[in-house]
């Protein structure tokens, strides 16, 4: 695993929140291309809820790395276990169906 200063890994955190915002125009029209990506975000949000849960729980992440109090983002997980959630909803919702189901004829 790399190892990012907070100044790089800001950077890209603000790169990436700009790419995604702007594909919200995109993703507002119904563009089917963009629903992929929006599923694999929303399991990245989830996951990412778990992971900082679990942490917290076990109070490390690996041996040398152990947390005295909550883990880091602890409590902004809750958030994100909510909008992974929502988004998830609401790809199931907005679903096309491809294929005709039997009439019985």
């Amino acid at each position: 695993m790399p190892t990012f200063e907070f100044r790089e890994w800001l950077l890209a955190l603000i790169v990436a929140c700009g790419l995604l915002f702007c594909l919200t125009p995109v993703a507002a029209r119904g563009m089917r291309g963009v629903r992929p990506l929006a599923w694999f975000y929303a399991g990245l949000m989830f996951l990412n809820e778990l992971a900082h849960t679990l942490f917290t729980i076990l109070g490390h992440t690996v041996g040398s790395v152990t947390f005295p109090r909550p883990a880091p983002g602890f409590y902004s997980s809750p958030l994100l276990f909510a909008a992974s959630l929502w988004l998830m909803v609401r790809l199931r919702r907005t679903a096309r169906v491809d294929f005709q189901l039997p009439t019985g004829d």
